[in-house]
């Protein structure tokens, strides 16, 4: 398949004949379009190649951090406390701390997958958590649902407080109340 370039102006007269085309189109494609070609590509690539650097290169090369943990397998729940976790609206949860015991740093668990630390749990104290901030081990959310969702949001079905009892780490059962589907 050839391709004809004609350039026909004010000062130029229109080539008579096809041999007078190919002329002018072999002699524009020698002179100006191979270099401007090597150029570009030569371009492209100083402009493409570095911006490899800035794209994701997956979980495995960020550093693990507080969510990003698995479940404590190991540790066997101890007992479980009146603390009602409720899914109100559907991507928060709120738990309320009716219980006279106090809790430091710890961690709360949903469904034994996704885990989200806490500064502490006092006496009456009410918390409202957003589910997107649980993470499980390999730093995926947990699928709150909401008005964008994707995809079909996860139910909270489990919730554990893994904390310090006596110097040791253990996990204490949360009340999870029913969710409407």
């Amino acid at each position: 398949m050839s391709t004809d370039i004609r350039i026909w102006g004010p000062s130029r007269s229109r080539p008579q004949g096809r041999a007078n085309a190919l002329l002018i189109c072999g002699h524009l494609c020698s002179s100006v379009a191979k270099p401007l070609c090597a150029f570009f590509v030569v371009l492209g690539l100083l402009w493409v190649l570095p911006g490899c650097n800035l794209l994701p290169t997956g979980l495995a090369d960020e550093p693990m951090g507080a969510y990003d943990r698995p479940f404590p397998q190991e540790l066997a729940q101890t007992e479980v406390l009146d603390i009602q976790v409720i899914r109100s609206p559907e991507t928060t949860i709120t738990l309320t701390n009716t219980t006279a015991r106090s809790f430091g740093p710890s961690t709360l668990w949903l469904n034994g997958r996704f885990g989200r630390p806490i500064e502490g749990f006092a006496p009456g104290q009410t918390l409202s958590l957003d589910l997107y901030d649980f993470r499980d081990e390999f730093g995926e959310v947990f699928r709150g649902g909401g008005f964008f969702a994707t995809k079909r949001p996860e139910q909270v079905v489990h919730a554990q407080l893994e904390t310090l009892v006596d110097g040791e780490s253990a996990l204490i059962g949360l009340v999870v109340i029913g969710q409407n589907e």
